[in-house]
């Protein structure tokens, strides 16, 4: 009897550990959001969220799939339960702290507006006056113009595209006067292809913390404290042990780790 029992708990220890290793996490994410989340000309997920997304995963000993979708499906999707988490430069802000809860800052991105060289327009809204931006639909970017700078007084038109790569496209085609987007992704597009188009950053970074946030951050379910704080251990340990710098040098000549 004694040995049947010592066989019975090493078997439910046995099991315990393979369900710990099998705990699946499903990551919301993007497809459309280069350098960060892309698909190459294969259609796999590629990126630097994703590379350090994947070594938290394993730091965190945990089965991660990743699911993409719009990023104004990301947070409704989170609270509907489809998905457990969000790693998509979703900047940390307080009114996404009402209906989130987010794990440390994982990166930082200065906004700034990319327009034509030689347009005139810069970060001073008079500027602005006549002009058209484009932004991502329910992004900061949007959220700021639409607060800061409404139509009504600045006398900005604001067009909203669901990725940002139609809103690039109508920038070349001259469609819209700037774009307003986080620097990050406005260097990867200009190194790509804006600046051969004459296109560059125009004006300082704009800053406001309360709609900008301190960066961005994994978003979890309001409550899921359990994940949250084993996502803070994963971004602790890739930032420790040197895994984020390598992947921030692969895509950026400049550093958007957290200060």
């Amino acid at each position: 009897m004694k040995k049947l029992l010592q066989s019975l708990c090493v078997g439910a220890a046995l099991l315990g550990s393979i369900a710990h290793a099998e705990q699946v996490v499903r990551i919301g994410t993007l497809a459309d959001y280069a350098p960060f989340e892309y698909k190459d000309a294969s259609g796999k997920l590629q990126g630097m969220e994703i590379d350090i997304g994947k070594k938290m995963c394993d730091t965190m000993k945990v089965k991660c799939q990743w699911v993409t979708m719009d990023f104004d499906a990301l947070i409704p999707a989170l609270k509907a339960k489809q998905i457990d988490a969000v790693l998509a430069q979703m900047s940390k802000t307080p009114e996404r702290e009402q209906s989130v809860d987010f794990t440390r800052i994982v990166t930082t991105a200065p906004v700034q507006l990319v327009a034509k060289q030689g347009s005139g327009i810069t970060d001073n809204a008079a500027t602005l006056r006549g002009k058209t931006i484009g932004v991502q639909t329910a992004s900061t970017h949007e959220s700021y113009l639409r607060r800061r700078l409404p139509a009504s007084k600045s006398g900005i038109n604001v067009k909203v595209y669901q990725t940002l790569d139609e809103a690039w496209l109508d920038l070349e085609a001259g469609r819209v006067d700037a774009v307003f987007a986080d620097n990050t992704v406005a260097y990867d597009w200009l190194t790509k292809a804006g600046r051969k188009e004459g296109f560059d950053f125009v004006g300082k970074p704009i800053a406001d913390a309360e709609i900008f946030g301190d960066g961005t951050a994994i978003a979890v379910r309001k409550g899921d404290a359990s994940l949250k704080a084993l996502f803070d251990k994963g971004i602790a340990q890739v930032q420790a042990d040197g895994t984020f710098a390598a992947a921030n040098k692969r895509y950026f000549p400049f550093s958007i780790a957290p200060q």
